[in-house]
């Protein structure tokens, strides 16, 4: 042990030479470098660390307030350890956003303020010495500063630190009188992640799809995160690695009293039909491959609160028959008994992942941290620009939060491939179908990377559906947003073709599409799509009329439709084109559901009627007497409502 070098985690060494891997005589990996100056090098050379000064005095302060922390707790004075315990944990996490270097200049500037005067009122409250600082905050050097205007400042100071206990007591007080705080700001919440690692022998690229879940209600909360998994076990964008982050916005308090809410994690395999194919068989293809879930309920509920611990993920594979049967269920109450087969229960993967005791994992899984953060993104952004910068992906809530922002403009249609039942035709077995879906305007122009399959990955024009072998009736629920200008969305509508995949990749590219679904995204009325379920109908026939916009626009887009028209001309609409179905005439069906979160657009044609405006005024007006203070921030778009209706009736 003479020979032994003990250190403690936190401790500083000079490093003098780095080689293979080591820095000194230490693995790289249980190093962290700071940089900083070394004057008079020897054996009275000094060294200045290269970070802030700030920096600096928060480190040495939380040292200092250690001790004493740890004295507060052996001598059983809980009120005061409670209260040190708060103060360092704000100083912790200012320091982690000032060491992150992510900060705009007046944000630091602004930080700095918060931190120094956090500092100097619990040295005061503590005992300890006060620090007399200058009008930004900056400590006082005594050789440059004289001895009067050290005084007045340190008068100043003293004076400042005194008026901010006084306003600490009687806020504690007022607190103490009503149990609860006057009133409470945050209305919207979101849960940050931070995505570690994926260890999974699949062999194959994947798409790891990650989104938050009720198993109660089996409904998915939020949109996806996307990460690309390379089949070397790595992202595919490499530049990705070790900082995959995403953040879940626009949570409200009803989904944090949620009884169960869960992390489940969607595998797709991108690759051959089975692992075993070889080179001359078809590539390419999203095969379903398994899941991974975690109860995040107590995070949700505020009970762990530690974003550096990490949590796995355990990775359940799925056999092709089981997942075919499963899958279909996991947004059981949207769909009926007849298409899930003889007998089949109406339970999801995710729930019987959620109620097994024990996953036979074998070392398989996912790594994240999880933190729940208050406030919508702009005000993570600001108070926790560590942990969510600008590269952070931003997963929506599908749904808007209890309280829509001044400004917060959203347009978001989200679609779900929810199933579909097509005839094998000719095929001795069941198709294996791939959907692919397109936004396109009227005169058939391709709308470029509209469609976005989840956050942290760029949209694409064209949507692949994973693939399920032989199956006759297929339930995919996937879903996609579609982001496309508000403008614009009168003028556009989604394409759906279908498209038998063979796994011989000799006979795969024979294959074309064998038929199409379309479905415009605005009424006549200048309502848009209504929210829930459509039936579509499924075109057969020519493949270019089916490519031409201008040609099946003209046709009935829902069996819906079709029955309107049916009942109103008392005709039978065969004769509209060459390949025009009706319910009759074709054993195909496909079905989607769509979910329109739009602050410009509406699904209401009764909105537009000038009837409401003075109801609608007289509401306002009666409301915001009634107003909470907290919602005071609302009356800037009182204010722009009224000069409309001013002007709307001159």
């Amino acid at each position: 042990r003479d020979v032994e070098l003990s250190l403690q985690v936190g401790d500083t060494v000079h490093i003098l030479e780095m080689y293979e891997g080591r820095i000194g005589i230490f693995p790289e990996t249980y190093i962290h470098l700071k940089e900083a100056t070394v004057e008079d090098r020897g054996q009275h050379e000094t060294v200045i660390p290269g970070e802030l000064p700030l920096g600096q005095e928060l480190t040495s302060t939380l040292r200092e307030w250690a001790v004493i922390w740890h004295k507060l707790y052996v001598d059983n004075k809980t009120t005061q350890f409670r209260h040190v315990q708060q103060m360092t944990y704000s100083l912790i996490e200012w320091r982690s956003q000032i060491l992150s270097g992510t900060l705009p200049k007046d944000e630091l500037a602004e930080l700095k303020k918060k931190v120094t005067a956090k500092i100097d009122y619990g040295n005061r409250i503590l005992g300890l010495d006060l620090v007399v600082r200058d009008d930004n905050g900056n400590i006082l050097d005594p050789d440059e500063t004289s001895t009067i205007s050290l005084f007045r400042c340190h008068e100043t100071a003293s004076k400042r630190i005194e008026e901010r206990i006084q306003e600490e007591k009687s806020l504690q007080q007022n607190l103490d009188l009503r149990g609860q705080p006057v009133f409470n700001t945050t209305h919207t919440y979101s849960l940050y992640m931070n995505f570690k690692n994926f260890v999974c022998n699949i062999g194959e690229d994947a798409e790891l799809l990650m989104s938050l879940y009720d198993p109660d209600l089996s409904k998915f909360i939020s949109e996806n995160y996307l990460v690309r998994w390379g089949s070397n076990g790595m992202p595919k964008e490499i530049e990705k690695l070790n900082n995959l982050q995403a953040v879940f916005t626009d949570l409200s308090s009803s989904d944090l009293i949620r009884p169960k809410i869960s992390l489940v994690c969607q595998i797709v395999r991108v690759g051959h039909m089975e692992l075993k194919d070889g080179k001359k068989h078809t590539c390419g293809l999203r095969r379903p491959f398994g899941v991974a879930v975690m109860d995040i309920t107590d995070i949700i509920h505020g009970k762990v609160d530690d974003e550096e611990k990490q949590h796995f993920i355990p990775f359940q594979q799925i056999a092709m028959e089981t997942y075919i049967r499963q899958r279909q269920l996991i947004m059981s109450p949207l769909i009926t008994s007849h298409v899930i087969g003889e007998n089949e229960p109406l339970t999801s993967v995710f729930n019987k992942v959620i109620a097994a005791k024990e996953v036979n994992h074998k070392g398989q899984g996912l790594w994240v941290s999880l933190k729940l953060l208050p406030g919508d993104l702009v005000q993570v952004q600001k108070d926790f620009s560590h942990l969510v910068d600008r590269s952070t992906a931003v997963a929506r809530k599908m749904g808007f939060p209890e309280i829509i922002l001044p400004g917060d403009v959203r347009n978001d249609i989200y679609v779900t491939l929810v199933q579909g039942e097509f005839d094998k035709g000719k095929k001795k077995t069941p198709k294996n179908v791939e959907v692919t879906m397109s936004v396109h305007d009227e005169d058939g122009n391709l709308q470029e990377k509209a469609i976005h399959p989840g956050a942290g990955d760029e949209g694409v024009s064209e949507y692949k559906s994973v693939v399920y072998y032989q199956v006759k009736q297929p339930c995919w629920y996937e879903t996609v947003k579609v982001s496309i200008a508000i403008e614009e969305v009168s003028r556009c509508h989604l394409r759906f073709t279908f498209r038998h995949r063979s796994s011989q990749e000799s006979r795969d590219k024979s294959e074309r599409a064998f038929g199409m679904s379309f479905v415009k995204l605005m009424n006549t009325d200048g309502t848009t799509l209504q929210d829930g379920k459509h039936n579509l109908i499924v075109y057969k026939g020519d493949n270019k009329k089916m490519e031409d916009a201008k040609c099946y626009l003209t046709l009935p887009c829902t069996k819906m439709e079709v029955e309107e028209k049916e009942i109103s001309s008392g005709k039978n609409l065969h004769h509209l084109a060459t390949f025009t179905p009706t319910k009759d005439s074709t054993k195909d069906s496909f079905q989607i559901a769509t979910l329109i979160c739009s602050t410009k657009l509406t699904q209401n044609g009764r909105s537009y009627n000038e009837t409401y405006d003075y109801l609608v005024f007289d509401a306002l007006v009666s409301s915001l007497f009634r107003v909470n203070f907290e919602y005071l921030f609302f009356s800037p778009i009182f204010r722009l409502f009224m000069l409309l209706v001013n002007k709307l009736h001159m």
